[in-house]
């Protein structure tokens, strides 16, 4: 009978409910695309900038007033599912080693690939939005991409931590 790995079994938990999350928002994007529509294009126009008076106005030259929101919501929801399919694989992978008590190459890589997809993901995000300046209008949206950014790397950092010392028997 198989061992369950105490040190590998909370890998594979975030690396589900991380691969939840973001199922999550792609049905969410799929199914009420135009919220994120609404936002992509305030983004892209820099329309909330260009409507006030003191922020931003030496910026305005990089509005995309011809680029379809959509089409950029559809790309970034390819993305996203991508990134969904590679959390899945990859949290079935370490469940498998976390069932086997034996860490394996192909899950470590399964897991680092899917984590840096999503990190690659929020780090387009908020340099794409560096660039249009949403920090100074959308803040709170901004506040987000970061917070995942953080989540990413300390996900990567955690998943990639030597399971020897822990294996230790007491």
């Amino acid at each position: 009978m198989a061992r369950l790995s105490a040190q590998l079994l909370p890998r594979a938990v975030l690396l589900t409910g991380l691969a939840v999350w973001l199922t999550i928002a792609v049905l969410n994007n799929v199914t009420d695309s135009g919220t994120n529509i609404i936002h992509l294009n305030r983004m892209l126009s820099m329309r909330l900038l260009a409507d006030d008076p003191l922020f931003g106005n030496g910026l305005e030259w990089r509005a995309w007033q011809t680029v379809s929101a959509q089409t950029i919501l559809y790309v970034v929801v390819v993305w996203q599912v991508l990134t969904a399919c590679a959390l899945w694989l990859a949290a079935f992978r370490m469940m498998g080693v976390a069932l086997s008590g034996e860490m394996n190459d192909a899950a470590l890589r399964s897991a680092n690939l899917a984590l840096s997809m999503f990190l690659a993901l929020w780090l387009v995000f908020l340099c794409g939005g560096l660039w249009f300046g949403y920090w100074m209008k959308q803040g709170p949206i901004q506040g987000v991409h970061l917070t995942l950014v953080i989540i990413s790397l300390l996900s990567l950092t955690y998943v990639n931590q030597p399971t020897q010392w822990l294996d230790r028997k007491y």
